[in-house]
């Protein structure tokens, strides 16, 4: 066999696990988790974020983003990133009708990424697959997905 088919073969088999891309979470499968999942989920992220921003010298960052989220009702984060989700999940819909659509699906980490943006944090969207890239659900899934 040719070497350049040969090695053209080899990369089209290992291509799947040469991708260094996180995986991202979809908002179906976020609303199938289970409530102990989602806020493991979320607090993953949020964590995750605060340790990047210790990291990059912002210890006062980091608390003001816990704090964020530890804030009940409208003005908390959780609070917020619902409704991110949710803009989210209707975009999607919106999207998915369209057979000429060509926009991205918008996942958790956006909405995640949105919520943190507009509270005045920076964390891209690549960091936050970072953080969640290695999540798994350890509880069972709802039988009716959560409606964002």
């Amino acid at each position: 066999m040719n070497p350049k088919a040969l090695l053209a073969l080899v990369l089209i088999f290992l291509a799947p696990c040469l991708t260094l891309e996180a995986r991202a979470m979809s908002i179906l499968d976020f609303g199938r988790m289970n409530n102990d999942d989602e806020a493991t989920y979320v607090t993953l992220l949020v964590e995750g974020s605060a340790n990047l921003l210790k990291a990059h010298g912002q210890p006062d960052q980091a608390q003001r983003l816990i704090l964020f989220f530890k804030v009940p009702g409208k003005d908390g984060g959780v609070y917020h990133f619902g409704d991110h989700l949710k803009e989210a999940n209707a975009v999607n819909n919106r999207n998915a009708i369209n057979p000429n659509n060509r926009a991205p699906v918008y996942r958790v980490e956006d909405a995640m990424a949105s919520t943190l943006k507009d509270a005045g944090f920076n964390i891209p969207v690549t960091d936050l697959l970072a953080i969640g890239k290695d999540f798994r659900p350890s509880g069972l899934p709802r039988t009716h997905p959560a409606g964002f």
